[in-house]
């Protein structure tokens, strides 16, 4: 048989309200391999975490069990095929609707790769056939090229390629436009309230304004898969395509729009940075464990704040908006405790391990790099904005990324990068990287925004409610203690020596009184909120079944509302930064 025979995938399902996809492997004959290792894969590129999809595999069949055939461990099954043929079959349960699963009812199936088929170890790089089967009336939508005469056969040239491009079947709505000679197909399952015209106009600027960037598209076709569903679950990248899982009923106001800008804009972002433009070990990819990088603080937290740039760029977010959720989002970041304990580059090493597997202190000793990367994507523009006035910024870094190694498929590196910023900036910028990015240094995010034109103000919850002074003066007090989503008061975190710290209140404490009066979730708050700062609150809580009691003195809260604004009367250097920040590629 060709060395080009192809490793060949068939998926069925035959019964959607089982929720059971039956899968078929078709190996060709492997005289140089008379054992094989059947590996399922453990994670989803993408989605830094450790999933172990094998747990979804029933009713494994091999040849008929006529081979010899041991279970190594828990994702690998070793064949003694002697080079002929196999063919594998078995079930995969899909009943998570998530951007990184596969699921199956009866009105949609939505095919994840890594989480439906083997691979065949070593022979990762050999050409893969994907046959679906859809329930009659049901239609297929991937990026994967279609083999020509065939009905729904598809063709990957390896086995990356292959679990990379999802493929949702059903009855959803579709539609397609052109940009630059690239079609675009968007499917929308599920019910929504949203204006559809209005999601795609703003598709259609999102890819243009990302386009122009980047000097065109690196794709002929690209899909993106909307899910409408109870509640927003994210988006995840691929090469030519994005799964976008949105709350469906939840399109009342502009910002719900907004949202869905965001995600979009993100999921896109990525067909270049981490894609293309990606970490060596992110592609070819390792499916039996974590593939650990440093750079993850680039690809996902570049990528969060590179996402509000494409829209300022779009028009689809004013500066004034935008200005507006960025002193949010800063009072969100300031107050983070554990923002300057853990260097980027180690959040993004220990995303597998921290990030999506959070202890309880977890809040006190790191922070999310998709957050911190923001920041300091932000601060990035602006030191590159103030060393070129204004002419060139982060997004110039990564079109040179991009025609230096993204489109010659060349893995960058921390090195790579930092070369590329200071081919921008003309200038060393190894200060940069040192403090902030490997070390912990507080980033100074307001000193250049002030750099950039802009009038930036800080006050206390209290010196912001002006309208209520009962409201400000209950805002005045702190104890440092935050509560889990729940019905009853359950501590969710103690910031390091804040008043509650102090008294010894710990996580999972179970409040249930405040001098004396019995509290929940939604009242442990507004009996707190009765002490003024230096006033003492009597704390009655459960901890492994016991009642306990302490006292703990409020102090005035740490907390800070910022503002930042265009400033009027700022110096034309300072509004060449701003303009080359909030209005140029």
């Amino acid at each position: 048989m060709p060395a080009s025979s192809p490793l060949r995938y068939r998926v069925a399902m035959p019964e959607p309200s089982s929720h059971e996809f039956h899968v078929t492997l078709d190996i060709p004959a492997l005289p140089d391999r008379p054992v094989l290792d059947l590996v399922f894969p453990a994670w989803t590129p993408g989605s830094y975490m450790v999933r172990d999809f094998s747990r979804h595999i029933y009713d494994l069949q091999i040849a008929g069990d006529t081979l010899p055939c041991e279970r190594v461990d828990k994702l690998r099954w070793r064949v003694a095929s002697g080079g002929r043929p196999v063919r594998v079959s078995y079930r995969v349960f899909a009943f998570e609707q998530s951007v990184r699963t596969s699921f199956l009812d009866q009105d949609r199936a939505f095919l994840n790769g890594t989480s439906l088929f083997f691979l065949v170890q070593g022979e990762e790089q050999r050409p893969c056939l994907l046959d679906v089967e859809p329930p009659e009336g049901w239609h297929l939508h991937t990026a994967l090229p279609a083999v020509r005469g065939t009905r729904h056969r598809f063709r990957a040239a390896g086995f990356d390629e292959l679990v990379d491009q999802p493929v949702e079947v059903g009855k959803p709505r579709r539609y397609t436009f052109r940009q630059g000679g690239t079609r675009f197909e968007v499917t929308i399952a599920g019910p929504t309230n949203a204006d559809i015209a209005r999601l795609l106009a703003h598709l259609r600027r999102i890819v243009d304004a990302t386009g122009a960037l980047f000097g065109g598209f690196p794709f002929d076709r690209y899909l993106f898969i909307i899910h409408a569903l109870p509640e927003r679950g994210g988006g995840l990248e691929h090469a030519c395509a994005s799964t976008l899982d949105i709350a469906g009923m939840a399109f009342e106001d502009e910002k719900s729009y907004q949202r869905f800008d965001e995600l979009c804009a993100h999921e896109f972002f990525h067909a270049w940075n981490v894609k293309r433009i990606r970490d060596r070990v992110l592609g070819p990819f390792d499916y039996t464990g974590e593939n650990y990088t440093r750079l993850l603080w680039f690809h996902e937290g570049f990528t969060e704040y590179m996402q509000a740039i494409i829209l300022l760029r779009t028009g689809l977010l004013t500066p004034e908006q935008y200005l507006k959720d960025l002193g949010e989002d800063w009072a969100k970041y300031a107050g983070r405790p554990g923002r300057n304990v853990t260097p980027l580059s180690e959040l993004s090493f220990e995303a597998w391990i921290k990030q999506y597997k959070p202890a309880d202190n977890y809040a006190n000793r790191a922070v999310s790099y998709y957050e911190k990367g923001k920041w300091a994507g932000l601060l990035l523009d602006l030191v590159l904005r103030q060393a070129t006035q204004g002419r060139r910024g982060l997004p110039h870094m990564f079109r040179r990324l991009w025609q230096s190694h993204g489109r010659r498929g060349r893995p960058i590196t921390a090195e790579d990068i930092r070369a590329a910023v200071e081919s921008v900036g003309r200038r060393s910028l190894g200060w940069y990287f040192l403090r902030f990015v490997d070390g912990t240094a507080d980033l100074p995010v307001p000193i250049w925004l002030r750099r950039a034109g802009l009038t930036v103000r800080t006050r206390s919850p209290a010196q912001a409610e002006r309208e209520d002074e009962v409201k400000a003066r209950r805002q005045q007090g702190w104890s440092g203690l935050s509560f889990a989503a729940g019905e009853t008061a359950v501590v969710k975190n103690v910031v390091p020596d804040s008043p509650a710290w102090r008294a010894g209140l710990t996580f999972r404490d179970e409040i249930v009184a405040v001098n004396q009066h019995q509290v929940d979730a939604a009242t442990v708050g507004k009996r707190l909120a009765d002490c003024a700062p230096g006033q003492t609150a009597t704390i009655a809580f459960f901890r492994q079944g016991i009642l306990r009691t302490v006292s703990l003195r409020l102090v005035r809260t740490p907390e800070r509302k910022w503002t930042f604004v265009i400033d009027p009367a700022a110096l034309p250097p300072q509004r060449r930064v701003r303009e080359g920040w909030l209005r140029g590629f």
